[in-house]
């Protein structure tokens, strides 16, 4: 585990939180996903949640920044917010690794690692997420050989419904530490977490529009010469926007002097293009003439997220890459038959093959494909449509994403299932963890 130097740069952890639990009412970030807890807790250390958790009733769940789709956190009884545990707790210079209280932002951890001389090793677009979350579903950015966050997880501290305190890594509680990686907040309260790192670096951001029939075609050559590279192709125009991500020596590149209101144009299109029949078409095009090509450099964790404002509702799977573009082929036809309204692009990227048990990306490099619908429509109809064309593909679904499947179909897709559950009532024997959400995702009739 790593040393504890005396003095180490901090994340504010008195940061507001969008909801406290006076609001009673707990929503995620798109607003499908509500809860009113009987009680909710705000631990400002682990010996308070440890407190907590010893005389909590019920099910017990954890929310971070909400930006789960799916319906991780809900429960009628005990909610657990980890706003209050935020930081880093230790480094190592020399391994290039970092212990980070799991209720830290990533848009927290760029300076203070910067500090340190470190980096995340990559991360996606989306940059407000709790570090606990978004290890607990594997979020990821994009890169040929890159893994998710979970990827990078070298050890972690967690608190059982019980309220005991476990420490797993590689040598110590290791199935915990491959179980923990990606938990789904099933085996208890993860509290710190110590990520594998990198030298901190520049990067340099390339996007620009290209027919889809030629990204399409290109794409494998676009991943292996990049970084990162990835596209957003919309249902209803022949244009797809690219964008590509470099280490760089340059210069970082001035902020410009005005930039479009994205979130503005996204929501307004929106609402006109699931207002009025056929003006989705008109509005993607709109869109795609709105773009123009751009180039920017800078730190890392400066260029790495994108404001994401307008909101919405996802879908991902991750599909096995060698069959990623003939699965996006059959959803762009698939679509475009059915006459259902969309605004929002269909997102592709790609993820490096890890070895954690509930990983989507266990044992294959994958292509991540992601649908969206803004939150004036109803996403379903969409999200119906296409679901079965990644069953097709082998798919195998982001855990904070929406998706239909049960425990007897997910079993299927992980060879280390059965480890996983043997580790989860372990710690947690009596399910005080799971909601119905879980149950019915984790556990086999």
């Amino acid at each position: 585990m790593p040393t504890s130097p005396a003095a180490q740069p901090d994340i504010p952890d008195q940061a507001p939180s969008r909801q406290k639990p006076g609001n009673r009412i707990w929503r995620n970030w798109s607003g499908s996903q509500t809860a009113t807890p009987a009680a909710w807790l705000r631990p400002e250390s682990e010996a308070e949640l440890v407190r907590q958790l010893r005389n909590a009733r019920g099910q017990i769940r954890v929310t971070g920044a909400g930006h789960s789709f799916s319906a991780l956190c809900t429960t009628p009884d005990t909610l657990v917010s980890l706003d209050r545990l935020r930081g880093l707790v230790s480094h190592d210079s020399q391994t290039q690794q970092a212990t980070i209280r799991a209720g830290s932002r990533l848009q927290d951890l760029g300076e203070p690692l910067w500090e340190l001389g470190q980096g995340l090793i990559n991360q996606g677009d989306v940059d407000v997420q709790s570090l606990g979350g978004a290890c607990g579903t594997s979020t990821h950015g994009t890169g040929r050989e890159l893994g998710s966050l979970s990827a990078q997880v070298r050890g972690l501290r967690l608190v059982t419904p019980d309220g005991e305190v476990v420490e797993a890594d590689a040598e110590h509680n290791a199935e915990i530490w491959q179980a923990g990686a990606t938990s789904l907040g099933a085996l208890g309260v993860v509290t710190q977490i110590t990520l594998q790192n990198r030298a901190r670096y520049h990067l340099a951001e390339h996007e620009f529009l290209l027919p889809l029939n030629e990204v399409l075609r290109r794409f494998d050559q676009l991943a292996r010469d990049n970084r990162h590279a990835e596209f957003w192709a919309f249902f209803r125009s022949d244009q797809a926007i690219v964008k590509l991500l470099n280490e760089t020596e340059a210069a970082p590149t001035p902020a410009p002097r005005f930039q479009l209101p994205v979130s503005m144009v996204l929501n307004l299109t929106s609402r006109v293009a699931h207002g009025i029949p056929g003006a989705d078409g008109a509005m993607q095009k709109l869109l795609t003439g709105l773009h123009s090509e751009m180039r920017r450099s800078g730190r890392a964790y400066q260029i790495f997220p994108s404001p994401r404002d307008a909101r919405f509702n996802e879908m991902e799977y991750e599909v096995p890459v060698e069959r990623g573009l003939e699965c996006v082929q059959e959803i762009f036809s698939t679509v475009r038959r059915s006459g259902i309204r969309t605004l929002f692009p269909l997102e592709y990227r790609r993820v490096a093959a890890d070895d954690v048990w509930l990983s989507p990306f266990f044992g294959r490099d994958s292509a991540s494909i992601s649908l969206h619908q803004h939150i004036c429509t109803d996403y379903r109809p969409l999200f119906d449509l296409v679901e079965p064309i990644f069953w097709k593909y082998g798919g195998r679904p982001h855990w904070g994403k929406l998706h239909s499947l049960d425990a007897t179909r997910l079993a299927e897709l992980y060879p280390h299932w059965e480890d996983f559950a043997r580790v989860r009532k372990q710690l947690d024997p009596d399910g005080r963890m799971l909601n119905d959400h879980l149950r019915r995702i984790l556990v086999q009739p």
